[in-house]
This record gives structure tokens, sequence and C-alpha cells, in this order.
């Protein structure tokens, strides 16, 4: 389709699916002070905001297909460039990789609500110009797959570019994790390998095990012992009946570009100090969990973290599930996992936020989901450092029945390998005020001297924190001291969407988002600049008088 048609389609769907988002149901919360029967943790792949009218691609086979080119994107990365040209759906839950031996050569990924697909944006020259296109997936379509949760690395040793993702049925069953692989950078996709099994089509988000929230990375220092191997962790619901009962995560490995991967295992262990509550799982299991994140050390080393909700003493007094960050490192390449540590306990309890329409975690004065995500980095300039960022609502108004946030940006290290984690600092500027909040915090290091840089989503450009923007702060290697600078250049309005519309039960937000994904990214080249993706709502459609959602780039 081209042309007017094409517009037409476009505003078609655009209708059809804000009636959806204004039709979502509400769900009922539970009250806080009664002992939780269950995991708080539900899958964030398969829920109404993130497959709600999927697109579909017409005339496509019923089986794997390889990825499709779409159009091109170009801009000025000193500024902001729209990476999206498909069409007016949604585009939300950036990642970003770069080339280790080539900083001009980027691939960005995202949530297509265009398509059934991820996106994928690939650009060889520092990102003026991108091809962007639809990711390969399993038997795409409507009432076949959706792909989610996106997230790419480069493998240096065997010169492929791999992209992990989330495809499962659009009934939100049989979640499969798969990788897509290119051998020219990312323009072409091959058909998917499936890395992890999901169980089957009676294997379902809210009845039995359902993958989410994979992660990949990529060992690309040469003089590692595990130099090419990738690493691939996610999360491995269970549930009955509509209750999580467990949600450890998982790992698997390539060691051959992505082409096959070894059996997965259980990764996030066992700690009696730290994981004392349990749903059904053994004494002592860290299997509540969600979130991973793994990183490379110099030396080979693999970390990963991830978020637990089990550790009773962090429980404040009349609330629940006060979380706490995890990590677990591997010195053999994947093969056997050390115990659990804690980097940092978090303010994010059942009466430290309040919740959106659909019982989610979420913003003052704002609809949309607020995980508390946050990721972990070794340091590529030195073996053992590594850093990790979060946010959480301490500095707000918490502990009670009507909470309210001021969330900030947080960083802790460790210059021991994990072994010990100093106590986190703030990133973001000092910023008192009901809803004046930083959130989804990405960080990475620059190999070419360390630099620690941190983006983050802010609402303290706008007076009355309506609209929100992008930050990078950065800090001279060690994590010192940060300064920072906005990154986006016009504001997004969070409160006037099109999409994902909280509705009447929402009183004065009824046009809020409910979603605009669940991370942002940073990632650094060998040049030493910094390159940010965000979901970005600056763009009007005049129609509504409403925002729409891309993912913007920027090189700072």
């Amino acid at each position: 389709m081209e042309g007017s048609t094409k517009r037409a389609y476009i505003a078609l769907l655009s209708v059809t699916m804000l009636v959806l988002a204004l039709g979502q149901s509400v769900n009922a919360t539970t009250d806080p002070l009664k002992a939780p029967k269950g995991s708080k943790f539900r899958p964030l792949a398969a829920t109404s905001e993130v497959m709600s009218n999927r697109g579909d691609q017409a005339g496509v086979q019923d089986s794997k297909t390889p990825s499709k080119l779409e159009c091109r994107a170009n801009g000025d990365p000193s500024a902001n460039v729209n990476l999206d040209c498909d069409g007016l759906l949604p585009n939300n839950e950036p990642n970003i990789a770069v080339d280790p031996t080539d900083p001009g050569h980027m691939v960005a990924s995202s949530n297509d609500y265009q398509s059934c697909c991820d996106e994928f944006y690939t650009t060889f020259d520092g990102g003026r110009t991108w091809r962007t296109g639809n990711m390969s997936v399993e038997a795409p379509g409507k009432k076949r797959r959706t792909g989610s949760d996106p997230v790419t690395t480069f493998d240096r040793k065997h010169g492929v570019v791999i992209h992990s993702s989330l495809n499962f049925q659009n009934d939100g069953c049989d979640g499969d994790v798969v990788v897509s692989i290119s051998g020219d950078g990312g323009l072409h996709w091959n058909t998917v390998v499936e890395a992890v099994d999901g169980g089957g089509p009676t294997s379902c988000s809210d009845n039995g095990l359902f993958n989410d929230k994979e992660w990949i990375t990529t060992d690309n220092n040469p003089s590692s012992p595990f130099y090419g191997r990738t690493y691939l962790t996610w999360t491995a619901f269970e549930t009955a009946s509509g209750a999580t009962t467990e949600s450890p995560i998982w790992e698997a490995h390539s060691s051959n570009g992505g082409l096959s991967w070894s059996a997965p295992h259980e990764i996030s262990g066992s700690n009696g100090a730290l994981c004392t509550f349990q749903v059904a799982g053994a004494a002592g299991a860290c299997d509540e969990d969600q979130f991973s994140v793994p990183t490379v050390g110099p030396n080979g080393t693999v970390y990963v973290s991830f978020i637990n909700e089990q550790n009773q003493a962090l429980w404040e007094t009349g609330e629940v599930f006060d979380d706490q960050y995890l990590m677990v490192k591997s010195t053999n390449g994947g093969q056997s996992w050390s115990t659990p540590k804690m980097i940092a306990a978090l303010e994010d309890g059942s009466r430290d936020f309040p919740l959106n329409v659909d019982g989610r975690q979420t913003l003052t004065n704002y609809q949309l989901r607020a995980p508390i995500t946050g990721n972990l980095i070794a340091d590529p300039t030195q073996n053992g450092r590594l850093y990790f960022t979060f946010f959480d609502n301490r500095n707000g108004i918490h502990d009670v029945d009507n909470p309210v946030t001021n969330t900030d940006v947080f960083l802790t290290k460790s210059t021991n390998g994990g072994g010990s984690w100093s106590a986190p600092v703030r990133v973001n500027p000092a910023d008192p005020g009901a809803g004046n909040d930083q959130w989804f915090p990405w960080v990475d290091v620059s190999p070419a001297d360390g630099t620690v840089g941190v983006v983050y989503n802010d609402r303290s450009y706008d007076a009355s924190h309506n609209t929100y923007g992008a930050t990078l702060s950065e800090s001279p290697a060690g994590g010192g001291s940060f300064s920072a600078q906005q990154v986006t250049t016009a504001a997004s309005h969070a409160r006037e969407s099109l999409f994902f519309q909280a509705g009447t039960n929402a009183s004065g937000c009824e046009t809020c988002t409910r979603f605009h994904g669940d991370y942002i990214g940073l990632a650094y080249g060998s040049d030493g600049n910094a390159n940010a993706v965000w979901t970005d709502m600056r763009d009007l459609y005049a129609p509504a008088g409403l925002y729409l959602q891309f993912v913007d780039f920027a090189a700072r």
C-alpha cells in the first residue's frame, strides 16, 4: 500500500486501536495489609497493553518468515532523529547496540504495533541514515505470533548481529524465546532460531509456563577464554489459574553465532537469608524474579542482575513486596553460577507507588505502568568494576495509603566483581516536588575512557510535571560525580495519548497512556559517543488532538 490508501488504512487502524484502548477493563487490587497469597510479578509481555491490536502482515505464509525492509529514516543525530517511518501506530520499548569494531554501525529495535513483529533500525553512518523493517518472526500475523521484548547484540567473533525476542501466540500462549541472525550488519535477518521452547499452545501466561523479558549479550573481548559466546537470560513464569507460583531466571548460551543453544538451566539460585518468602518453591529458593540483564567483564566473567520480591526483612510495616535487586555470576562460561547476592534494596512496596487502572505500579498524575527496571553493566576498562542503576520512590511520599511519587535514579557500584556494593547515589539533580519523577534508567560505560552514562525519562523540564523528556547524566570513570544534559529537543505528552488510554476509570487522566514500554536504551561506541533511544511522544495527531508514540535517537 502506498500514498493515500496507506494513510487511510493507518487512520482506520488508529481509530480502532483507540476504541479498544478506551474499553480496557480495570483489574481489582488487593488489600496491602493482607498476607500475600502469591507473587506480585506477572508477565509483562502478554498483557492487553502489549498485545492490543498488533498489526497483521497481509499475505505472509503461516510459517517462519525472514525480515522485511520497510523504509528509510534520516536526521541529525546531534539533535533528535525519529526512527519510525512506517506508519502512525506505536513503537516503544527501544534497545540499541553498537558494533564494537565500528562506532558508526548501530542496530536499534522496538515493539512495533504497525506489524506483527519487532521493528529493527540499522545505521552505518553514526545515526544520520537508518534502514528500518520488520524482524523475522515465528508464524507471523493475526492469531499467529507476536514479537516482543526486542534486544540486540553484536557478535564480533562470528561477524553477525543477533536479535533476541519473545515470540508468543496472540492468545498469550506458547512463549518461545527466539533469535534472528543477520550476516550483513542488520539489513536482512534469517528465519528465527528457537533458543527456548515455550511449552506449546496449552502453556499460557495465565496457566502453565510462560517465558518473559529475555535479554542477550555477547563476550566480544578477543582475550577472553569465552570470546564469541552469547548469553541469553529470561524469566520462566509458572502460573496456575492466573496466579504466579514461581518466576525464576533461566539462562542458555551459544558459541556459534546463535545457530544453536545450550540446554536451558535455572540460574537464580538459593539464598536462605535473602529469599525468605515462598509461594510454592523450596525454602530459600530465589524463584520469584523478573527483568534479568546479563553483562560480561573483560576477563569473561558473566554477571546477571534481576529483581526479586522475597526478602521479608525489607517489607515495611503494613505492606509487602519491597523488592531487592540480586546478582549471580559465572566464571566458567555459564556452566555454573554463584549464590545470589544483593545489589540494592528498593522502596517499591505495596504502599509506595500509586496504581493505574490495570492495577500496575504507576507515577503520580500518570497512568503508564512503571515497573522498577534497571540494569547491570561490567566496565570494559577494568576487571571486576560493575555499575548498577535503578529508580524508586524513597524520596517521595511512601508507606501510606495514597503514595505520591518523586522517583529518582540511583547508581551503585562494585569494584570486586559484585562481592560488595557501594551505597546508592542519586544520579539526577535534586528535584523536590510531587510528580517530579525520573524513571527507566539505563547505564553503560564508554570503552574509550570508562565514562559512566545513565539515560532516563525525566519530568523535571515541565513545572507542572505533565510532560517528560530524556536526560543523559555522565560521570568520569568511577561514577563519582554526575552532570546532566537534556537529550530531547521537545516535550513528550504522556497525559494526552492517542493510544493505550486509561479511559473513564481514570478521572482527570482519561487520555493518559497506560503503556510506553518498560525500558529505554543507551550504548557507547569505541569513539566515546553516547547513543540513546527512548519512547517519544512529541508528535501530534491533529485529527484527534492527541499524541503518538515513536522511537527517537540521539548521539551525544
